[in-house]
Order: structure tokens, then sequence, then C-alpha cells
């Protein structure tokens, strides 16, 4: 399933919003400090951010609108914390929604509790945007 069927996809129970400004989607990848997915930023062309069930932990996601994302990044201390990661959203308590950028691309999809923020803590959700994607609004592990 392409990334524009997800976010239509009316069976898919999460929450969108409005699609992002140009600006804010140039600001973010110029300030951002790794090459963002275009995935992602398709994502946020179409729907600035969202949130809804996973079927996998952290069984929640919030991703932060595109005007945030560096702010909570700096806010969390992701870059002291976990140098090679770049948060774009939460499990609305106690993960961070990040890319590990550790192998290189395509950048993998992990969620790092917030105390102790260690990478080693990290649990992969997805092996890309994409197929995070695919698990949003979702209730059990079956994705199309």
């Amino acid at each position: 399933m392409k990334l524009e069927d997800i976010i239509k996809d009316s069976a898919r129970d999460w929450q969108r919003f409005s699609p992002a400004k140009p600006e804010s989607l140039r600001v973010l990848k110029d300030a951002s400090e790794i090459e963002l997915p275009d995935d992602y930023l398709a994502f946020l062309s179409q729907t600035d951010g969202g949130e809804g069930e996973l079927p996998v932990q952290p069984f929640w996601f919030q991703i932060w609108p595109s005007e945030k994302v560096v702010e909570y990044n700096d806010g969390y201390e992701v870059k002291k914390n976990l140098p090679d990661f770049f948060g774009f959203g939460s499990s609305g308590g106690g993960e961070l929604l990040a890319f590990d950028a550790r192998q290189g691309k395509p950048w993998k999809i992990v969620a790092v509790p917030f105390i102790p923020m260690e990478a080693k803590e990290a649990i992969l959700i997805g092996k890309d945007f994409l197929s995070f994607a695919r698990l949003m609004g979702k209730k059990d592990e079956t994705v199309n």
C-alpha cells in the first residue's frame, strides 16, 4: 500500500491533521541533523502530524507537526542523548519515536524511552517510514 493510500484509508483509525505549509517543511529540512526520508516529508505535506493506534509497542503514536519537530528535539535533548537519532514524534507517553541513522539509509523507525534516553533501549518499529506508516491506525499486525 502506498503512502497516500494509507493516509486516505478511512478504515484506519487515526487522527489526521491539515497539510504542512511548504515553508514549515523547508525550515524542518534545513534544521534537521539528518537527511529526512522522502516518505516522511510527503506524509507531512499531506497531514502535518497525526495520532492513533499501533499494533506493536509502544501501541500509540503521535507524529509531531513540522513546526514543532526541531523545538521538541532540542527540548528533549535528542542530539545530546542520542547523537545518531532524530525524533519525529512520541507514544503520547514515555517513548520518543525517532529515525535511527546508526546503520545508514533507510533510517529505521524506533521507540526509545525518554528515561533513560539511551540508544541501547531502542525498540525497532519499522525498517523505514513507509513500513511504520503501514502500521498506523491498525489494531493488529496485518499490514496492507
